[in-house]
């Protein structure tokens, strides 16, 4: 007895692509508008004298994000009762002229700017722009014969951070 046969197999694959994965980026600019520049200085200020400043905050990264601006400062001019910073919004560009056409919204009132905390700034979406004008004066109740003839500077700094933590299920894209 003799036995024949004929054994075949087909094998079938098949390559699953992954995909390409990209990091979110966080991102932001800060520009002056209305032809002040921040570096510009100010002298002869009297107590109640004051400047403003006018920046758009863009976030140009790909997601939303929650900013602060920190002020640092230095000199004299710059202890407690010297000088200080307020900060508003408006819901437009500000106008040549200082005005605000859309909503006006008080973000920080008047501080001293020695031993300022940050000052919250909002969230703003991926691509969101917020019109900022930063107040910068001489305290009213500024002591003369503390004050008289001093200095002082300040820097502003923005940072952003994502509301959001990882760990979710990006399955679907």
């Amino acid at each position: 007895m003799t036995s024949q046969g004929v054994f075949a197999s087909w094998v079938a694959t098949a390559n699953a692509g992954t995909g390409n994965a990209q990091a979110a980026t966080v991102a932001v600019t800060h520009t002056d508008t209305n032809g002040t520049v921040f570096s510009s200085g100010v002298s002869n200020l009297l107590p109640s004298d004051y400047l403003y400043r006018y920046a758009n905050l863009v976030n140009t990264g790909g997601l939303a994000q929650d900013f602060t601006a920190s002020v640092n400062s230095s000199g004299a001019l710059a202890a407690a009762g010297g000088l200080q910073l307020a900060v508003d919004s408006c819901s437009t560009a500000w106008a040549g002229d200082g005005s605000c056409a859309g909503s006006l919204v008080q973000v920080a009132a008047v501080r001293d700017v020695a031993g300022s905390p940050a000052i919250p700034l909002g969230q703003l979406g991926a691509g969101g722009t917020a019109h900022l004008r930063y107040k910068f004066l001489l305290s009213p109740t500024a002591d003369q014969g503390t004050f008289q003839g001093k200095t002082g500077s300040l820097t502003v700094t923005i940072s952003g951070s994502t509301p959001v933590a990882g760990g979710r299920d990006r399955t679907t894209g």
